[in-house]
């Protein structure tokens, strides 16, 4: 049965990246400054001070956003874990803010790498949402010589990135 749903994952995954390579050429030959992000699988970032800290995060999520209209749409799930696996806090994320994006381009109109820097609020399923978060979403797709960042992402207090994969799309 995992298997069935691996296969189906993977299906829906590469029937969605045909859709954006077919399209891409369009919105490029336009100009287009739209973009959409997937924080492919889960990404995970640890805390290293604050109130989380030694912590992880586990995001997923997905989203687009205009660089020249500085706006953004995404959302998605969190769970924080604990060194010793247990989950201490579960819920949904959501962007609230534009900063910036900056591209790395990449091996074709489409697929490319950059850094792109959001404002998100993390509202758990208990407590108070944790408004005015600092997201930031690394893929190294193209990435220059000497770029220090890590694939993945980052958010809040959850400042060192510790896996997971992402994708820009245009």
């Amino acid at each position: 049965m995992q298997a069935t749903m691996k296969i189906k994952k993977l299906a829906i995954w590469l029937a969605a990246m045909l859709a954006v390579a077919v399209l891409s050429p369009l919105d490029a030959a336009a100009g287009g400054t739209s973009f959409s992000f997937q924080l492919t699988g889960p990404n995970t970032a640890m805390a290293s001070s604050g109130q989380f800290s030694g912590d992880t995060i586990r995001m997923t999520g997905a989203g687009t956003f205009d660089r020249v209209a500085a706006t953004v749409d995404a959302d998605g799930s969190f769970k924080i874990i604990r060194p010793d696996g247990t989950v201490v806090e579960r819920g949904t994320w959501k962007a609230t803010a534009f900063t910036s994006f900056t591209s790395f381009g990449g091996p074709h109109p489409g697929f490319q790498g950059g850094v792109l820097v959001i404002t998100v609020t993390l509202t758990p399923v208990s407590g108070a949402p944790l408004s005015g978060q600092s997201m930031v979403v690394n893929c190294l797709v193209n990435a220059p010589s000497g770029f220090t960042g890590d694939e993945g992402m980052t958010v809040g207090d959850f400042t060192t990135s510790t896996g997971g994969t992402t994708l820009f799309h245009n």
